[in-house]
């Protein structure tokens, strides 16, 4: 829904198709790191961005919530950054590593961290967060990218990418893997 929109320094909303849109797209990456990596990130910080930044995704370590992750956020805790409870922690959750990336340093995640967020995860389907989705309220507290009204977007957007990030956190967790995120 945002593809095509040029990366920009400094926000500025454009009108869309589908309301407002940012024409800074801003997307949430995660990777659950090996222990050779995690050893790596510990050592020299700089290796981060080679972590987030592999394409294409390693397929069982990584997970890319693209442009879902504030909405999905929102979802999680009816309010707009709070990381406090496990479920907050999913998105903006871990300590700050590393240099700004652009919207800020990347987030690291221990593992006992990462098993109270899947173990939360677990216990919120994607039903349930489709029965929070409320789009008027989501353009009240201004949840990223804002084209919340359109009809199809939990389903094509936030109902698949949540069922990603649950499975992420999951087999993380299963494996006692630390997680890299970071919001580029």
């Amino acid at each position: 829904m945002t593809h095509g929109i040029v990366r920009h320094n400094t926000p500025r909303n454009i009108p869309g198709a589908h309301g407002i849109l940012t024409a800074m797209v801003m997307t949430w990456t995660a990777r659950a790191l090996e222990p050779e990596e995690l050893a790596a990130v510990s050592a020299n910080s700089k290796v981060v961005v080679d972590l987030l930044e592999d394409e294409p995704p390693h397929p069982k370590l990584a997970v890319d919530l693209d442009t879902a992750w504030h909405g999905i956020h929102w979802l999680l805790t009816g309010t707009a950054y709070d990381a406090e409870s496990p479920a907050g922690q999913a998105i903006f959750g871990g300590d700050p590593i590393g240099h700004n990336l652009g919207n800020g340093p990347a987030h690291l995640l221990d593992g006992r961290t990462v098993k109270r967020i899947a173990d939360a995860l677990r216990n919120l389907s994607a039903d349930d967060l489709a029965a929070r989705y409320d789009p008027d309220s989501m353009l009240a507290a201004d949840i990223y990218p804002g084209f919340w009204l359109d009809p199809a977007v939990f389903e094509e957007l936030l109902r698949p990418r949540y069922r990603e990030l649950r499975k992420f956190y999951r087999r993380a967790a299963k494996n006692g893997r630390a997680i890299l995120t970071a919001i580029l």
